[in-house]
This record gives structure tokens, C-alpha cells and sequence, in this order.
């Protein structure tokens, strides 16, 4: 398993400044298997030792999206994939699951290949990301798998579905695409979550929106754990009263007998903390958008 790495990092350091698109030079020729320009994204799929990655190239920069072991489907090699099924422990059943955000489609892959009862809905923006998931990262769709080309806040407007778990893992390079971040957003998730539902969302902890997402997840969910995920930070949204160590326990320990998955959830709630105390952040609504500061931020980084 190769060291890991944090999910939006830089994949090849930034490109040279007078290139104005990812140039395919940053990614070996005896690497890269598929390029591939689409409506939203540049794609590259490479080959790394025995894996098969995704990058997007975003504003000159690659960032790694997916990494897939053929030989072992059942791996995770990014740390914050793996803790994104910390989630089964929350609601009393795991029958129905959303994922907002494909890629290469490694969490669903995996919670498909481990839990032969659930049915899993994947919803991703870009057409072009669902076919190569399935051309080279081993996601098959069947009567269990839904993989729909849509964007996430759209469908879950637009379904009659409600769901045991919603797990939201969408970027566009190191930011959650705004409209699925903000308040309005989560209350429409609340509404599609099913009694006793949680709601998992991945967060990278050093983006300067950092506080405002967990302000804003505090301000819609009674309850909201963070799970330190070596880089990323995964957060787990519920209602009602706040669940001990010993309940989440106990699931846990009964969600691990029941699916003997890979990584075991059990092991994982060592590093729950439970966001509570003073909130630091500004809560996001969809009238208050800086995602244009954000860029300018960006930019001006780039000149440095």
C-alpha cells in the first residue's frame, strides 16, 4: 500500500506558470493510461506501481481523486475513505445509501462489495468521471449500485427516496462546490434522512472554509462527530440525543460481525471527538457565497 496521502493534495506539484490547462508532461507518458477533457473537469487516469489513480486538473494544478487497488477491491488506501463508513455505527439500520460524489467510487464500491443488503445510490456531476469509474476502478452498477449523472443538491430536491445514511464527497480542486455546503443544502439533506439517519461529509481541515462547514452542519444537525482522518476530517451529522461512546460501541461491534468489513469500525471511534463548545465559524447560507474571495485568495498564491 503506498504511504498515506491526503485526498486533495497536490498530485504533481503546481505546473509551470505559462501553462495555462494540466499539461499531460506533468503525468509520465509510461503512466498515464487515459486523458480525458470533459464539461467540468481534465481527467487523467494513471497507473502508479500496482494502482490505478484519477486526477482532475484544476487551475494548473493535478489533484488526486481516487485510488484503486484491482488485485484487492476491497482496499482503501486513503485514510479518510475508510473512515467515511465510521457512519454505519450511527443509524439503527444501513438498508439505504446515497453517496454524493463519485470518482473513482471507492467508498461505495466497497460498502457494495461488503453489505449484499443495502442498495446504493451514487450521484455524480460529470458523465465522463461515472465511465471511467466504471472503465478502470471495478464500479459495476446492478440491482444493488445506481450510478446517476446529476448534480447532488438537484436530485436530492427532486427524489422521493429518503435514506438510512447520505454521504457527501464532492470537490472541485481543494473546495466543496459551494452549493453543496451551505445551510439551505443541509436542511434539504435532514428532510431526505430517514428516522435515526446520519449524515457523513469529508472535509479537508486545512481549507479556509474549515470552520464555517462545521458551523454550518452544527447549525442544521443536533449532534455533529469529527473523525481526524490523517489530513482530511470526516464529519457525522445526526438529530436526536447525542450517542455514547457505548451505544456506538455496541452498533458498531454488531455492524462489524454482520459485514466483516476490511477496516473495522470498532477501531475507529478511538479517534471520534464530538464538536462541541463555542462556534467559530460563519454558517453558510446560499446568500452569502465567497467563493469569489476564495479564488482571488488563490490566484494571488499562485503569483508567489
Amino acid at each position: 500500500m503506498p504511504s498515506q496521502i491526503d485526498r486533495r493534495a497536490f498530485a504533481a506539484g503546481l505546473l509551470a506558470a505559462s501553462v495555462a490547462t494540466p499539461a499531460v508532461a506533468q503525468v509520465p507518458r509510461d503512466e498515464l493510461i487515459e486523458q480525458r477533457e470533459s464539461r467540468y473537469n481534465t481527467i487523467y487516469v494513471t497507473r502508479e506501481g500496482g494502482y490505478i489513480g484519477m486526477k482532475f486538473g484544476v487551475n494548473r494544478r493535478l489533484f488526486s481523486e481516487s485510488l484503486y487497488n484491482p488485485r484487492e477491491p476491497r482496499e482503501l488506501p486513503y485514510a479518510y475513505t475508510q473512515y467515511m463508513t465510521a457512519v454505519l455505527a450511527y443509524p439503527a439500520q444501513a438498508n439505504s445509501i446515497l453517496e454524493i460524489g463519485l470518482g473513482g467510487g471507492r467508498t461505495a464500491n466497497y460498502l457494495h462489495l461488503h453489505m449484499q443488503q443495502a442498495r446504493i445510490t451514487c450521484v455524480e456531476l460529470d458523465p465522463v468521471v461515472i465511465e471511467l469509474a466504471q472503465r478502470y476502478f471495478g464500479v459495476r452498477p446492478d440491482n444493488r449500485l445506481q450510478l446517476v449523472a446529476r448534480d447532488g443538491r438537484l436530485f436530492l430536491r427532486q427524489t422521493p427516496d429518503t435514506y438510512d445514511i447520505i454521504m457527501v464527497d464532492a470537490y472541485r480542486g481543494t473546495f466543496v462546490p459551494f452549493h453543496l455546503l451551505t445551510r439551505e443544502f443541509f436542511q434539504i439533506v435532514k428532510r431526505k434522512l430517514k428516522p435515526g439517519g446520519a449524515c457523513a461529509q469529508n472535509i479537508e481541515s486545512s481549507a479556509m472554509l474549515y470552520d464555517a462547514a462545521i458551523a454550518t452542519l452544527r447549525s442544521v444537525f443536533a449532534n455533529v462527530d469529527l473523525y481526524n482522518a490523517d489530513g482530511n476530517v470526516v464529519a457525522i451529522a445526526y438529530d436526536g440525543p447525542a450517542k455514547t461512546a457505548e451505544q456506538l460501541r455496541a452498533r458498531a461491534q454488531a455492524v462489524q460481525s454482520a459485514y466483516n468489513l476490511r477496516y473495522p469500525i470498532p477501531g475507529m471511534l478511538s479517534r471520534r471527538r464530538p464538536a462541541t463548545g463555542r462556534v467559530t465559524g460563519r454558517v453558510l447560507t446560499d446568500d452569502f457565497a465567497p467563493v469569489e474571495s476564495l479564488r482571488a485568495i488563490e490566484r494571488h498564491n499562485e503569483k508567489r
